[in-house]
């Protein structure tokens, strides 16, 4: 700052990104610098993402899809939870990127929200959710999906469709202008609509670049309206202990009149 001569004035900084005791050591060194805490706005501004943004957050997708698919192909009877997270970590790992979320859970446990992978083995009959994610040239991915080690239960295949039909409802509605709170309330409608009346949630997606949580949050109390170029991620995730966690999670990005998916998996629950 020095060399650049912004030794006065007034200087935005992102506080989230500094520790008090550097931040001491900055304030000492530019005594006559007013700084002014600015996480908000650069928050904000972030929130609308630039061509080379969009880029790389499309390979960042498709990087993360395709360690689903890396960790369905040892899909079997006595296949382990972490053994499959290992598959999926792997090819992150070989497209450059770094795992960040590894949420995978069989049958009943993955209802528990962000299931941590053990050694539960698969077993016929068995969902498999994914909440997953990694960060590649220090932005996210963030997504969701199911399968099923053969037929799935009748209940799973009712609610799992219920979950997926909100998320591709929000297709039809997504365009610059559009209030978030909105969108919330089409997505939450749809899903009770579709199958799951009792369906409940704080929000349904939220905003994703270099941090997991970009706004908006798509919830029923936001105040923010779509802008084109923003990247969002649209979610049902619905947990019933003892039963299962269904979820749906897509990358989207807010076009000039609509919306345009990131993904290229298909959103319906895969049998295997």
């Amino acid at each position: 700052m020095k060399e650049k001569g912004l030794t006065r004035g007034t200087v935005g900084i992102d506080e989230m990104g500094i520790t008090p005791q550097y931040m001491d050591q900055l304030t000492s060194a530019l005594p006559d610098v007013k700084f002014v805490r600015c996480f908000s706005l650069f928050e904000r501004v972030r929130s609308v993402k630039t061509p080379g943004e969009i880029e790389i957050l499309q390979k960042a997708a498709r990087i993360t899809e395709r360690a689903i698919d890396a960790a369905l192909k040892i899909a079997a009877e006595g296949v382990t939870e972490r053994e499959m997270l290992r598959e999926l970590n792997a090819s992150l790992a070989h497209d450059d990127a770094a795992p960040v979320v590894g949420c995978i859970g069989f049958g009943n446990r993955s209802a528990m929200i962000n299931v941590q992978p053990s050694d539960r083995k698969l077993k016929r009959g068995d969902l498999i959710r994914f909440d997953v994610g990694g960060r590649y040239k220090n932005y996210r991915s963030d997504m969701s999906r199911g399968a099923s080690l053969g037929d799935p239960a009748p209940k799973i295949a009712k609610y799992y469709r219920a979950v997926e039909k909100g998320v591709l409802r929000s297709y039809d509605i997504i365009k610059p202008g559009l209030k978030v709170s909105k969108l919330f309330e089409e997505i939450v409608d749809t899903v009770r609509k579709e199958g799951i009346p009792h369906f409940a949630r704080s929000h349904v997606g939220h905003g994703i670049g270099v941090d997991g949580y970009d706004p908006p949050n798509i919830s029923e109390s936001s105040a923010d309206v779509l802008e084109e170029n923003m990247v969002i991620c649209v979610e049902t995730p619905y947990y019933e202990l003892g039963f299962a966690g269904l979820q749906v999670e897509d990358m989207v990005r807010v076009t000039s009149d609509g919306a345009a998916s990131l993904m290229s998996l298909p959103t319906a629950l895969r049998i295997l």
